[in-house]
């Protein structure tokens, strides 16, 4: 299964390549890090939509772009032997990036944003990283790093820290505390940063294999935060006091019907029936749709109970008060009374 997954990762990575785009000066840059780069192959090329043009786009919902400088980080975004025979594996691919990145960082001042999609958030990890402990690294309040479908949660899910992928060159590493600010970008569905939690739920694992290839992985970039419910927004603190703050984007469609709708030409109608009877699988895959299982109903009883009046039949005289703890026997032979007189008469 494991191998499934990283087949997944090593095709699904197809997104973007470096390309230098600008925006309003300001005090604010943007460095951005794309996604992988087009694949030389045109079976291949034809899985993927996405126009490099809109590059400097990624994650802009996330941060004042309106005004900032933006600059796309190149590197070779590259998955061999996807994106060709000579191109770099993606850990090589990844150190460029990291590395390339990191010296914008160094010679850029004032606030930053850095924002990746896809193979570019692993920039961005092992930036964080290589920042985590340099005395000289900008300070916290300069830096944020906004993350869109990042396949470190895949890999870090499927594998060790420290266990090295052969297929795509990369070394997982460890999770590190940074101590800035960390937006993350979650689609639902998306194999990269959404994976099943039950992996051995195969519809689950094709439905997130669709949705990381072809839909909701690198849509969920350009995305808009004020359109996630409160619900789907959760917020974290680290031991450093920086935040990572997690927008959940939903989708309508599952993108395994989406695709058969667009694919294989089924109606819109019946494309929701298939939808509606596919998605109850499909969301029991990932446990957050799991049924939290219900206590044994016990009866509600008071911790403590004060004293109350209780007649005390067979008594003559006014009633007595007295609290639970220390009733007479007087009273409870009464009561004892009264009960016997409601069963049946034994027969002799």
């Amino acid at each position: 299964m494991n191998k499934l997954l990283v087949g997944a990762v090593a095709l699904g990575m197809l997104s973007s390549a470096g390309v230098l785009g600008t925006g309003v000066a300001s005090g604010e840059t943007a460095l951005i890090v794309p996604g992988t780069a087009p694949s030389p192959y045109k079976p291949l090329r034809a899985l993927y939509r996405f126009n490099p043009a809109t590059q400097p786009e990624i994650g802009a919902n996330y941060y004042n772009s309106a005004g900032a400088t933006r600059e796309v980080i190149p590197y070779p975004g590259s998955v061999w032997p996807i994106t060709g025979v000579d191109s770099p594996t993606v850990g090589e691919s990844v150190a460029v990036g990291t590395n390339n990145l990191d010296a914008a960082i160094r010679g850029t001042n004032g606030p930053i944003v850095v924002t990746g999609l896809s193979q570019g958030t692993l920039a961005l990890d092992a930036e964080q990283r290589r920042l985590a402990n340099d005395p000289s690294a900008p300070p916290p309040e300069q830096l944020t790093f906004i993350k869109a479908g990042d396949p470190g949660r895949l890999l870090g899910r499927m594998f060790k820290p420290g266990t090295h992928v052969p297929i795509i060159d990369y070394t997982v590493p460890a999770p590190v505390e940074s101590q800035y600010d960390t937006i993350e970008i979650v689609g639902e569905y998306d194999i990269f940063s959404d994976p099943p939690d039950r992996p051995q739920n195969l519809v689950a694992v094709l439905n997130s294999i669709m949705a990381g290839g072809y839909y909701g992985h690198t849509a969920t970039a350009f995305s808009d935060p004020a359109r996630v419910p409160p619900q789907d927004v959760s917020v974290t603190t680290n031991s450093k006091g920086a935040t990572t703050t997690t927008y959940f984007i939903r989708t309508e469609q599952l993108p395994m019907t989406r695709a058969l709708q667009d694919m294989a030409g089924l109606s819109p109608e019946m494309a929701q029936r298939v939808d509606t009877a596919l998605r109850p699988v499909v969301d029991a895959a990932y446990t957050r749709n799991d049924v939290a299982p219900q206590a044994p109903w016990r009866p509600a009883l008071p911790v403590r109970i004060p004293a109350v009046s209780i007649p005390a039949p067979a008594i003559t005289g006014p009633a007595v008060n007295v609290p639970t703890a220390a009733v007479s026997p007087v009273v409870t032979k009464g009561i004892a009374n009264q009960l016997r007189g409601l069963l049946p008469k034994r027969k002799r």
